[in-house]
């Protein structure tokens, strides 16, 4: 096989626009691991998002990389690598945000912290934890993985931090006034050890500690599995996926990226309402 492991994105890319998978999909990454290629699920969602993905499109015993690669899953769904924020920039990037008077919601493990109820974090435990009822899921698993999650309030964040030395993965920020992008430049500025990019085509931004990314994780399991970089496609939608692309052996942008995004690509493939993963596996990757 020219590849042998694919990763792939989810939102936008394997999960369509209803926030299910379709069977082509489905199918499709059955018919490569079939074939002696792995599959591994690399998305800026919480690991117990993408272990209930996994779970119910039957894709187990694989490892999976969440929060944008600051947590990597072994093959049994446990915690094999952990990035963190300093405290000391948690605590930076907090007053920037106040100051300037945006919006960021923090994610320990499979909590969300939040300074107060807004439209950004109130169905965040349906919205991490989808139904996937097309797709296959069961409601008693469902409500299963949902009790696991938490939305906590937090209204002093720096008295949180001292108390608590939270281990912080990720971060997300969102403002509905077109100040993403130009926020992030000042992020970068102002705030050491951080990583942005956006998966909504800069709706919001996605923060990651310094040296993560989709790709940095990839080249740890890389180095683990003993399989070339060269060796590995890799298939995503947006900003967040960009590193990933450009660092696999192939490529592959969804028909619904941004055209910069596509441009780092070596092949484009139909959109996540097209089932553009299957046609980009049957296309490209199986013999």
């Amino acid at each position: 096989m020219a590849y042998k492991l694919l990763a792939t994105d989810l939102d936008g890319t394997l999960l369509n626009e209803q926030r299910e998978i379709d069977r082509e999909n489905i199918q499709a990454i059955h018919d490569f691991r079939e074939q002696g290629g792995r599959v591994v699920i690399c998305s800026g969602r919480s690991p117990l998002s993408t272990r209930w993905i996994a779970n119910t499109i039957g894709l187990k015993g694989e490892p999976i990389i969440a929060y944008n690669g600051a947590i990597i899953l072994d093959e049994n769904g446990e915690i094999s690598e952990q990035a963190v924020f300093e405290h000391d920039h948690l605590m930076s990037f907090w007053e920037l945000c106040e100051g300037e008077g945006f919006y960021a919601h923090f994610y320990e493990g499979d909590t969300l912290l939040v300074p107060k109820e807004t439209k950004w974090n109130k169905n965040w435990i349906e919205n991490n934890i989808p139904s996937l009822e097309k797709t296959g899921g069961r409601g008693v698993d469902i409500k299963n993985f949902r009790g696991q999650c938490q939305v906590k309030i937090v209204d002093d964040f720096y008295r949180y931090i001292k108390a608590n030395q939270p281990d912080i993965t990720k971060i997300a920020v969102f403002d509905e006034e077109g100040r993403l992008a130009d926020f992030s430049k000042v992020i970068g500025q102002q705030v050491g050890g951080m990583e942005v990019s956006s998966s909504l085509n800069f709706l919001n931004l996605e923060i990651s500690p310094a040296g993560v990314s989709k790709a940095s994780s990839l080249l740890k399991l890389s180095e683990k599995y003993e399989i070339p970089i060269t060796q590995m496609a890799a298939i995503g939608d947006n900003y967040n996926d960009s590193l990933m692309l450009t660092a696999a052996g192939l490529g592959i942008a969804m028909g619904n990226a941004p055209d910069d995004v596509k441009a780092l690509a070596d092949q484009v493939t139909g959109s996540n309402q097209e089932a553009g993963v299957a046609q980009a596996i049957r296309r490209y990757l199986l013999k």
